[in-house]
């Protein structure tokens, strides 16, 4: 036991090193812990906060909260623990009162809190009391309220933390108004009675606000498979009993199997703004009838204590407005993933009489809700900020939509048959809280969004649209992945290893994807490819041509380029095609005539998209100063530089030369460096094309020019040969220049355009 039972006092050696540690240990766990601020600004709520309220639905999430906001704050924290945590073993009792924890029959325990905040500590609270295994929060009447098992029923949420901000501001309120009325007596009682050195120190404390902080820990993705602490218990101890495996499976594997723990913040709470003008003007008559903080907070006063039956009513009203405030705000700062909307839909099906669907029509379902809600103001997790892992679902799936079907198939929850997911009533069933997360997870991703309403009507939204969608409709929604995809990508590589670089670059054009769309309804659609290391911004004054011949015209953005010679460098050709592949797919919603345009690279990429392509769609291809041999003969060390790379990797990650100087024809569409391994994937790109014969269906149209200081004329006879087609024209252009769309030399622009006519 502490030497004062009644004020406990943190020991800041412990609590420090107990913050390293925690530092330590979460860089071996796979735990990925995100703090997410209110967008106020860096660390502004967590050093404005006061008090701080957290979910609760895993037992070691108690105890991270306080070392986060220490890490971020250098405060030290107080947090409030069940009771039996203190009635066991005293060397852990005493272990816990000394990093700030204190049990929640501590005497007095609402003053004692008080006292610390007033002494610049923060508090941590988790107003559910205790965990909520399935995250169900809300009734059928829409009202917050949880399960508690020592009662064994649903109750309301704890409002001891509105209690005490409200107390605590009342008694502010009356301090700062002896003081201005100067009453410094009463106000040198105080300071003295709070162990204040002087008066000023405890009125700095009375001018600030105080302030709630509602957050929320959203875990994903939850896995229920058997993990290490769940085996090790098993072997020393057969007899563990349900409760306790199923908290050794579900969050063994939160702990170590590559788990997103994010922490939202979401918009602080001000206390003071719950005292309406004319009860500001009374608090401080109310206050003075209290001799200290413990009468203060008593809200079942002593007989005859007129004041403290009127204090105790209004406090009791008003702390109930203030707690469903802040559990209001604090389950709106859920991190929204994949999971979460994957359920909800699987369930309002189920609701809703069905018992099977087409995948693809699911998936359908699942791409629509997501874009529906990045339109929203709700906060999404990163994988539905980045169309690379969710876009991939309106196809073939992605690897979380795979992680949590298999969960839930292996809970039996649906099952695959001939294309259709089967839906299975256990669905529906009900499970005790203790078998819920092994045995219906579906329930609990739905029941953790259910308190967003909109969010829920957004996904309903979503599932009574998905087969009103049109193929343009849905096409554009491919587009804003790509604009999305592009701003994912420029982000990504901007920290401080890639900035020396990064500075260097001179591209200044914007290197975005474009989509020029036609107003004749009969219009033919052109897919243009950029070149090397460039941009569409190469290609845009032939496509606003183009444009304005009449075609619908989409800009394609290569992966890795336009944003960081870093981003190119981890790119392969297989990025490239795909990249084209998802331009295609947008076009073709648009036209049953497309035409495919490539310069240099991009002319590769066109020939190649049209032979894995052989339909009547692709109308053409164009194809100008492809690659296949170089001026540079350099290039054949290229290979052996870029194993050499691979060989001192696991030394330096850079490798020994990661790249090359350039320059660029036109420095401000092209990258001022060259990735050894982007040149590397561009001849492996050229080893594809060009081992065997290509058939094309399409017509095809080689430019090149004459004198080209970079691909080697002779290039443009190698693919004449390679390529079998029924229509196969080649123009020799009078050029001494590689970039010849961009600076339209020899007026290639315009013979591309008469070629489309």
């Amino acid at each position: 036991m502490p030497a004062d039972p009644a004020n406990p006092q943190i020991n800041t050696r412990v609590y420090d090193f107990c913050v390293k540690a925690f530092r330590t240990t979460r860089k071996l766990l796979k735990l990925n812990i995100k703090l997410h601020q209110d967008g106020s600004g860096e660390n502004d709520t967590v050093h404005q906060g006061n008090i701080f309220l957290f979910n609760h639905f895993a037992r070691f999430e108690t105890f991270i909260p306080q070392y986060l906001i220490a890490e971020a704050t250098g405060a030290y924290c107080r947090s409030v623990a069940a009771a039996d945590f203190f009635a066991g073993d005293e060397r852990f009792s005493q272990f816990l009162y000394s990093i700030g924890v204190v049990p929640n029959d501590l005497p007095n325990l609402f003053p004692f809190l008080a006292r610390e905040l007033l002494h610049d500590r923060k508090l941590i609270v988790f107003p559910e009391g205790g965990m909520v295994k399935d995250k169900r929060v809300m009734d059928h009447r829409g009202e917050y309220s949880v399960f508690s098992r020592t009662a064994n029923e649903r109750r309301k949420h704890h409002r001891g933390s509105a209690v005490i901000a409200l107390a605590l501001d009342a008694f502010k309120t009356a301090l700062l108004h002896d003081y201005a009325a100067g009453r410094y007596d009463r106000v040198e009682r105080w300071a003295e009675q709070l162990n204040f050195n002087d008066v000023e120190h405890l009125m700095v404390q009375a001018v600030k606000p105080t302030i709630i902080v509602p957050s929320h820990i959203t875990f994903y993705p939850i896995r229920v498979s058997d993990n290490i602490l769940h085996q090790a218990a098993r072997l020393f101890n057969r007899g563990i009993n349900k409760r306790f495996a199923e908290e050794l499976i579900v969050e063994g594997n939160l702990l170590f199997k590559d788990t997103d723990m994010d922490i939202r913040f979401s918009t602080p709470i001000v206390a003071g703004d719950y005292w309406r003008w004319w009860e500001k003007r009374l608090l401080p008559n109310v206050v003075h009838r209290f001799e200290s903080l413990d009468e203060l907070f008593a809200l079942k006063p002593k007989p005859g204590h007129w004041g403290g039956r009127i204090h105790a009513i209004g406090m009791k009203a008003k702390s109930s407005k203030l707690r469903d405030a802040y559990m209001h705000s604090m389950y709106e700062a859920v991190t929204i993933n994949l999971s979460h909307i994957a359920s909800l839909i699987v369930l309002r099906l189920f609701q809703g009489g069905l018992r099977s669907i087409d995948c693809g029509r699911f998936h359908k379902m699942l791409y629509l809700s997501i874009k529906l809600l990045q339109q929203s103001s709700y906060d999404l997790h990163r994988s539905l900020r980045n169309p690379e892992e969710y876009g991939a679902i309106i196809n073939r799936g992605s690897s979380r939509l795979e992680q949590f079907l298999k969960t839930a198939k292996n809970m039996k929850l649906l099952h695959v048959e001939q294309g259709e997911y089967i839906l299975d009533a256990k669905l529906i069933h009900d499970f005790e809280i203790d078998k819920v997360r092994t045995e219906n997870l579906i329930s609990v991703y739905a029941n953790e969004i259910s308190p967003l309403s909109k969010v829920t009507r957004i996904i309903e939204n979503a599932i009574a649209r998905t087969d009103k969608v049109k193929a343009r409709a849905l096409a554009d929604y491919r587009f804003n992945d790509q604009l999305l995809a592009y701003s994912w990508d420029y982000n990504r590589f901007q920290r401080e290893r890639y900035q020396e670089i990064n500075e260097q670059q001179t591209q200044n054009a914007d290197a975005n994807w474009y989509f020029l769309k036609s107003k004749r309804k009969s219009a033919s659609a052109v897919m243009l490819i950029h070149g090397f290391m460039s941009s569409p911004a190469e290609l845009r004054s032939l496509g606003e041509r183009l444009h304005a011949d009449g075609h619908h015209v989409l800009g394609v953005r290569l992966k890795g380029h336009g944003t960081s010679p870093w981003d190119l460098r981890i790119r392969s050709w297989h990025d490239w095609a795909a990249s084209v592949e998802r331009g295609y797919e947008i076009v073709k919603a648009y036209s049953q005539s497309v035409h495919i345009v490539g310069f240099s690279t991009g002319g590769l990429l066109a020939l190649n998209h049209a032979a894995n392509h052989p339909n009547r769609r692709i109308k053409s291809v164009i194809s100008v100063s492809a690659p296949v041999h170089f001026r540079n003969r350099n290039m054949i060390f290229v290979p052996l530089l870029h194993h050499a790379n691979r060989l001192v990797s696991w030394v330096t990650e850079e490798g020994l030369v990661p790249f090359r100087p350039n320059e660029p024809e036109n420095p401000e569409v092209n990258y001022q460096h060259i990735p050894i391994r982007a040149l590397y994937q561009l001849q492996q790109l050229i080893n594809n094309l060009t081992e065997n014969s290509v058939t094309i269906a399409a017509d095809v149209h080689l430019f090149q020019g004459n004198r080209d200081p970079v691909v080697d004329p002779a290039s443009v006879k190698t693919l004449e040969k390679l390529i079998q087609s029924e229509t196969k024209r080649v123009t020799m252009l009078e050029s001494d220049t590689h970039g010849v769309v961009y600076r339209n030399v020899d007026d290639v622009q315009q013979k591309i355009c008469a070629s489309l006519l």
